[in-house]
């Protein structure tokens, strides 16, 4: 009778000295961002071919659909079965250039920059944009990181919060991309499961980053992708408030950035990055001043499209 007792108990004791043996084993790593650039532990599966493209943004403006972030968040979902090893559906694969103020900057498990960004002229819609680990958004990285008070090494979690210290209006160029992590499986909705003030629709990965509104002169303002319908209260892309706003009513001058510019800025240093488009405040016969975050720079005209 004892025997009939003590086995079972003691098949029970083994099965949870078994999960949570397994537990262990399979936890997690302790993710730590050791620098803009480098992190160590950092994991992420889901829909990562995708989230890592590496495809360039097309040479000309023709094929780069202007567009601010209130007007994305009035999208749609997708709709359709997208899993976690799906590759890019139909409207992924169209570029936008999106002009938005950069409210929030967080680091993620996978060892992304999760960027959020809003409308300039207080629209309402909020989207995330994001920078992946790697050498191609490097640079663009350690720019982000310049506008915050982050020091390095960090990790993610509540403990090691960190903040904007500057709040700068950006244009950024990349592809559409659905991130079902945050539709709670319903491919249908553009609103995120941990905070419906965030549509679920992206940019991943960015492949340019500018400061102020220099995106590509697009022939038009882009419309949401060919799959998602319109919402019930439709956005008129047609009409001048829907277009990126425009700094002044005075035309300014820009000049593009040809080769990377190392300055300092009040936190650090940056890198100007080659197709970066600056507003010209005067310039001389080896420099062009340049308005960048509100500060006035030098940059070598052989640095730039000027002759």
């Amino acid at each position: 009778m004892g025997d009939s007792l003590i086995r079972p108990a003691r098949v029970f004791i083994g099965l949870v000295i078994f999960y949570v043996s397994a537990s262990v084993t399979h936890a997690k790593p302790v993710v730590v961002f050791t620098s803009p650039c480098s992190c160590e532990g950092n994991h992420g599966v889901s829909r990562w071919a995708a989230k890592t493209d590496l495809s360039e943004p097309p040479a000309g403006p023709a094929n780069i659909k202007s567009i601010t972030p209130a007007q994305i968040s009035a999208w749609q979902g997708p709709g359709g079965n997208i899993g976690h090893r799906s590759g890019r559906v139909a409207p992924e694969n169209i570029w936008y250039a999106v002009t938005g103020r950069i409210n929030l900057v967080r680091i993620e498990d996978d060892g992304d920059l999760h960027i959020v960004i809003e409308n300039t002229d207080g629209q309402r819609g909020s989207m995330v944009v994001e920078l992946p680990l790697g050498p191609r958004w490097c640079e663009m990285r350690k720019m982000v990181f310049s506008w915050t008070n982050a020091h390095f090494p960090i990790s993610p979690g509540r403990e090691n919060k960190f903040a904007l210290v500057q709040h700068p209006i950006v244009t950024v160029i990349g592809k559409a991309f659905y991130d079902i992590d945050h539709s709670g499986n319903d491919t249908r909705t553009n609103r995120r499961n941990y905070d419906p003030s965030l549509a679920v629709w992206e940019i991943h990965p960015v492949m340019r980053l500018a400061i102020g509104t220099s995106a590509p002169a697009s022939g038009a303002v882009a419309a949401a992708p060919a799959s998602p319908t319109p919402v019930s209260t439709p956005v008129n892309l047609a009409s001048p408030a829907a277009a990126i706003p425009q700094a002044t009513s005075t035309p300014e001058t820009f000049v593009t950035i040809t080769r990377p510019v190392t300055i300092q800025i009040p936190y650090g240093t940056t890198v100007l990055q080659p197709g970066t488009k600056l507003p010209v405040l005067s310039r001389d016969s080896q420099n062009v001043d340049v308005r960048y975050m509100n500060a006035r720079y030098a940059i070598p005209i052989s640095s730039t499209n000027l002759r």
